[in-house]
């Protein structure tokens, strides 16, 4: 059950995650859809557009792998969920549009199917 959903789930996010490297590193360009402010120095954006790649990479690598690694899906499901959080956080402080939010919320479900598949994994080693 868990690898049924799991995969796509890691393939999924792998596009996802192509999407957010495009938007983050030019928010000027592509940001807008997801209320993101223009403006951000390079650095900041580079950055956070780098890491997201990294995670995507990530994320395909483990989608191939034929046994899933819990470290792997329990930073996932972390770092989902927080990029979540915080960018609830920012709608509220109003740096961020609602609808920024509410697309960052398929990142809060993926992390919540990550930390799923993190805890399968580990009772499937039991």
């Amino acid at each position: 059950m868990i690898d049924r959903v799991l995969r796509p789930t890691l393939y999924f996010t792998f596009f996802c995650n192509l999407m957010g490297f495009v938007t983050f590193l030019a928010p000027e360009r592509f940001g807008q859809m997801a209320g993101l402010p223009a403006g951000v120095p390079f650095l900041f954006t580079g950055f956070i557009a780098f890491n997201i790649l990294l995670f995507a990479v990530v994320g395909l690598w483990q989608a191939r792998q034929p046994k899933m690694n819990k470290p792997v899906l329990t930073i996932f499901g972390i770092s989902k969920i927080t990029f979540s959080l915080l960018m609830g956080i920012s709608w509220l402080m109003g740096d961020v549009k609602f609808a920024g939010f509410a697309m960052s919320l398929v990142d809060f479900t993926m992390g919540i199917v990550f930390l799923l598949g993190a805890r399968g994994t580990h009772l499937a080693t039991r």
